[in-house]
């Protein structure tokens, strides 16, 4: 789906839409406020933010979709887009139809970049950003955890970290807590086993040789500047999967700038800091199982 034109949204009957029930950050049905949903096809239905935000996402799916200088391989980390909607809502909702890159319940999200306010961004916003870096591991690290949720294959249930968890994870908390995303008992409050650490970390198709791909792409494109953007993992948690699928993927792209002329080493920082730490998981419980 490369082109613009296979964007539109034909006229056919309306989906029914679920709640997304695997979601691990953004839009939610709280407050009053539409969340985001699912249909049987597959399908994930995004709230558009207000006013310019949400123009500037849609804009950025034409964008990289009909973008023939961005490689098919590279395409792939990004969700298909499938066009908007209107959805019959108390505020007149307008949605971003994507491809859901959820096919099981362990995903984490990863805010990407030591700075997340865009240029043009109001001083109040950049005060805003700001705190929250300096707050979080962001400003430290180049990238925080946003959302974690894991496939407990002890007693079947899913672990959803609670937002002030996420909120909380210093700087020393991140080795362990990307340790506890790949457990088999991520529900205990401490003693990981990070049992999936190689399967979903390592190999040659595990989220760092993904990432290894991605980074590539960075070292090389000027076109584009991702603020607040995230990286999402996701891995098949189900006990009695063989082989587990690992999938990287980019979200959110409200604040991206175009035709910069210049490597976005913001967000290089963070991606190479979160290819060290995964790294570096992955070799010191090799060392264990040694």
């Amino acid at each position: 789906m490369d082109s613009g034109a296979e964007h539109a949204v034909a006229e056919q009957p309306k989906p029914a839409f679920k709640v997304a029930a695997n979601q691990v950050a953004g839009h939610r049905f709280e407050e009053g406020r539409v969340g985001s949903l699912v249909d049987d096809s597959g399908r994930f239905y995004k709230p558009l933010q207000d006013g310019a935000r949400g123009d500037k996402e849609t804009l950025f799916y034409d964008k990289i979709w009909s973008d023939t200088a961005v490689p098919p391989a590279v395409k792939a980390f990004f969700p298909h887009f499938y066009g908007t909607i209107n959805i019959d809502a108390p505020d007149g909702s307008s949605i971003n139809i994507l491809q859901s890159p959820i096919f099981s319940s362990s995903n984490p999200n990863c805010f990407i970049g030591a700075r997340t306010w865009y240029p043009e961004a109001s001083e109040k916003y950049i005060q805003k950003c700001l705190e929250k870096d300096s707050k979080t591991t962001s400003a430290a690290l180049g990238f925080r955890l946003a959302g974690m949720q894991v496939y407990n294959t002890v007693n079947a249930t899913v672990w959803k970290a609670p937002r002030i968890w996420c909120k909380n994870v210093t700087v020393s908390d991140v080795p362990a807590a990307l340790e506890r995303y790949v457990s088999s008992n991520p529900s205990d409050e401490q003693n990981w086993d990070a049992a999936f650490a190689s399967d979903v970390y390592g190999g040659t198709h595990g989220a760092i040789a993904q990432l290894q791909e991605l980074k590539a792409w960075f070292e090389e494109q000027k076109f584009y500047h991702f603020f607040s953007a995230s990286v999402l993992i996701v891995y098949e948690g189900e006990p009695s999967v063989d082989a587990r699928t690992v999938a990287v993927k980019l979200v959110d792209f409200a604040h991206v700038l175009y035709d910069q002329d210049a490597i976005d080493e913001n967000f290089l920082v963070g991606l190479n800091a979160l290819i060290k730490m995964l790294s570096n998981i992955v070799e010191s419980n090799s060392k264990v199982e040694a």
